[in-house]
């Protein structure tokens, strides 16, 4: 009788299971207790640790609750265990974008949209602007707006599309609350112009980059956008623009590379030359530099130099697929059959990391 009043009185104090623990979690999750459901989702996961469900919503209560450090780790494991679902890495990737983290972000952010796996509109809109966000903040301008103009084309613009539009128009590693008070007005302007052009509604677009250039004249990121986006209706008055952003700042590398690039496909090659060589000794650690000015060697026959400028790319930029692409061709011209199939297959993994819908 002992012996069995003790066994009754263990059993009372025993902790709680695993079912008993999610089961109170769910009710404080709907019953709007979240501090207590939190607690409690925490406890059934250290009954069972690749709970899927739990580590969901514990890490969705924390990233609402501004707890940034304990959501990341949550959503990583979450990602651990869903590799190839969407989701998790994109919750990891905001976390880390929050904590300041932004090469994790990058790579969170970067394997969601790798996966392609379906998940709620709203966080794939959360998950592509604020990849952009951090390419932006990690000085990626072009790679970023390339991104905002699909998600605009895709879900039409909104006021965060247009600011973030602003600050890779202007070049800058801000984030939004970062943008200076003083430059407010030039980031909303330019973004609005640009998020125009994204949407292909040239009348709006051209007035809004005519009001913005008369604004700041003397902006040469905007007189580069400006010329960039003239390049499809009046290349003429495009090259002009890119030329006053040359002007008003001699070390304009994008324009130079832009410039560089207008002029090969005129066949204008030796002033592709001298804007190409003039933008790689302004930057010689930029790749997209040695790129250009190798397609310029190239097309004049010279594959030494070529090879030189394309070699030097790849060295700096190993994951561009077009590094690699270009480096193959001049392999090719110069006989290296083997150095140049290694090149290209080296293009299509990438090209298939970075789109894995290429064939």
């Amino acid at each position: 009788m002992i012996f069995f009043a003790a066994a009754l009185l263990m059993q009372a104090h025993a902790a709680p299971s695993f079912e008993t623990l999610s089961r109170q979690a769910a009710e404080a999750r709907d019953g709007k207790r979240v501090a207590e459901a939190l607690t409690l989702y925490k406890k059934a996961l250290n009954l069972k640790p690749d709970w899927v469900e739990g580590l969901w919503e514990a890490g969705s209560i924390e990233y609402d609750q501004d707890q940034y450090k304990e959501c990341s780790a949550d959503f990583r494991r979450l990602a651990a265990l869903e590799p190839d679902k969407s989701p998790g890495w994109t919750m990891a990737g905001l976390c880390e974008y929050h904590l300041r983290d932004y090469d994790a972000a990058l790579k969170s952010l970067l394997r969601a949209e790798q996966s392609r796996s379906p998940e709620p509109a709203e966080l794939a809109r959360a998950a592509r602007l604020h990849l952009a966000l951090v390419l932006i903040k990690l000085g990626r301008f072009e790679t970023a707006i390339g991104k905002l103009v699909e998600l605009t084309r895709d879900t039409k613009k909104t006021p965060e599309i247009v600011v973030a539009t602003g600050i890779a128009g202007l070049r800058e590693p801000w984030t939004p609350p970062e943008v200076p008070e003083s430059e407010r007005d030039k980031v909303f302007k330019l973004g609005d112009a640009m998020a125009a052009g994204m949407e292909q509604d040239s009348k709006e677009a051209l007035a809004k980059f005519e009001a913005v250039v008369r604004d700041y004249p003397k902006d040469p990121n905007i007189r580069f956008r400006y010329g960039a986006y003239l390049l499809r209706q009046d290349p003429d008055r495009g090259v002009q623009e890119m030329g006053k952003a040359v002007e008003l700042q001699p070390d304009h590398i994008p324009a130079l590379v832009s410039l560089a690039s207008i002029c090969l496909k005129r066949d204008q090659v030796q002033a592709a030359r001298e804007y190409a060589e003039k933008a790689v000794k302004l930057a010689p650690d930029d790749f997209a530099t040695h790129v250009e000015l190798g397609r310029v060697l190239r097309e004049s026959d010279d594959n030494a130099g070529a090879l030189r400028e394309f070699e030097a790319a790849v060295r700096l930029a190993p994951a561009s697929p077009e590094s690699h692409y270009d480096l193959a061709s001049v392999y090719a011209k110069l006989g290296r059959t083997q150095d140049a199939a290694r090149e290209r297959q080296e293009f299509r993994r990438l090209r298939k990391v970075t789109d894995p819908n290429q064939p």
